[in-house]
């Protein structure tokens, strides 16, 4: 594949973040790969009670809290690529975060993955050990050991995945009025019906020496509710978390059958 067929990748990043742009060129350049930084949505300045595409009360319903600002422009800045993605009529593309790390042999895996008979909508970069080691593999890659997998678990992490066009349309129509962070709507399959994978190991991780622009915020599990709300909570929540375990569950097994036929289709 020439480097004018390689997928556009688009790097998320805020205006005023030139350190981390900086960074970034380092490690992309020696990859010659087609990289373009993509102006990100600073949550910090956002309105997030008056937001449109924000559902705030669903969101404290069912997780107790609101999404932090910094998620809120997370979200915006994916949705303005996929939103990209349609208006230019763009095929696939790479999304990057600009807080990552890049083995040399991403190219190769990228151009494998494109000519691999998977049938895939999005494919995610997820490097923690637990989802490394769950779920099933579909296909070997040539550059061994890398290996396409399905898990069943709605794994966070949205710092690097390949999406094509019907996927980016996908999410856009989920993302409209959204309670959810990104990454986590890119683990409701059962919801998107995307064909979504993740490669192992993955040759993109999240850079321990770089704090998220996010904050810090996203990890905090308290909840930030009064009066009425804080009342029907338990039960909005209890049944978020079952009908996640009940769809999560559902489609990674009906899939079953196709991920069998392409693996021995491909033995």
């Amino acid at each position: 594949m020439a480097i004018d067929e390689f997928p556009p990748v688009f790097v998320i990043n805020l205006e005023h973040s030139a350190d981390r742009r900086a960074a970034m060129i380092t490690r992309l350049d020696p990859l010659h790969i087609n990289y373009t930084f993509f102006k990100a949505v600073n949550g910090h300045e956002l309105d997030i009670d008056t937001l449109p595409a924000y559902a705030k009360t669903r969101r404290r319903l069912l997780f107790g809290r609101d999404l932090s600002k910094g998620e809120i422009g997370c979200l915006l800045s994916h949705k303005a690529i996929y939103q990209h993605m349609v208006d230019k009529n763009i095929d696939k593309a790479i999304v990057l975060e600009d807080d990552v790390s890049i083995e040399p042999d991403f190219p190769q895996v990228i151009r494998e993955i494109i000519k691999s008979p998977v049938k895939w909508d999005v494919i995610r970069f997820l490097a923690y050990e637990k989802v490394q080691k769950i779920g099933r593999d579909i296909f070997a890659l040539p550059s061994k050991p890398h290996v396409l997998a399905r898990i069943p678990t709605t794994s966070g992490g949205a710092y690097c995945y390949m999406i094509n066009q019907k996927a980016a349309r996908e999410l856009l129509r989920h993302m409209q009025k959204n309670a959810l962070p990104v990454d986590a709507l890119h683990s409701y399959v059962w919801k998107t019906g995307l064909e979504t994978f993740i490669l192992r190991p993955s040759p993109v991780s999240s850079d321990p020496d770089n704090d998220s622009t996010i904050g810090r915020g996203r990890f905090d599990k308290g909840t930030q509710l009064s009066g009425w709300q804080k009342t029907v909570y338990p039960f909005t929540r209890a049944w978020l978390k079952f009908s996640e375990l009940i769809g999560k569950r559902l489609s990674y097994w009906a899939s079953w059958p196709r991920d069998v036929l392409m693996k021995r289709g491909n033995d």
